[in-house]
């Protein structure tokens, strides 16, 4: 998606407020790093693009309209005092989201993006890359979990 598109997305959800790319920025991040941590990736942030790049094409578009979007908002609202009532809102729809995209998207996430990911290129000769760490889901014994990076979730 766009850069400028997700930008005017966020900023329909401010309440009036029009921020630019770059005092969303930490916001933003701060939504990536969530979906980093939840889903065992290592997705670029928004401060780490090249001022080149235009669009956010990491995952699809439906998380960026569904969880940094929201999530960006949320972070803003919670930074911005007068904001708190929305802040709830936006927390509790961000929090969803951000849920159903681990719940959706963690075994899609391509292996470039999964944390301890080697490019087998960049190996010795002889070396071998090690295992990746990335999010499974199970349903055994009816029980549904995720595993991320060792860590067992039941959900």
């Amino acid at each position: 998606m766009k850069l400028n598109d997700i930008i005017n997305l966020i900023n329909q959800k401010l309440a009036g407020e029009i921020l630019s790319y770059n005092e969303l920025k930490g916001f933003m991040d701060n939504t990536i790093d969530d979906i980093n941590d939840r889903l065992g990736s290592i997705y670029p942030a928004f401060s780490e693009l090249d001022s080149s790049v235009a669009e956010y094409d990491f995952f699809p578009d439906k998380f960026i309209r569904s969880v940094v979007v929201f999530g960006t908002a949320w972070y803003f609202f919670v930074a911005d005092e007068e904001g708190i009532s929305t802040a709830e809102t936006y927390q509790q729809l961000y929090f969803d989201n951000l849920f159903k995209m681990q719940r959706d998207y963690i075994s899609q996430v391509p292996e470039e993006y999964r944390k301890g990911y080697v490019d087998p290129e960049t190996l010795e000769e002889g070396e071998e890359a090690p295992e990746p760490t990335h999010g499974t889901v199970s349903n055994g014994s009816n029980t549904v979990g995720v595993n991320i990076n060792g860590i067992n979730w039941k959900l």
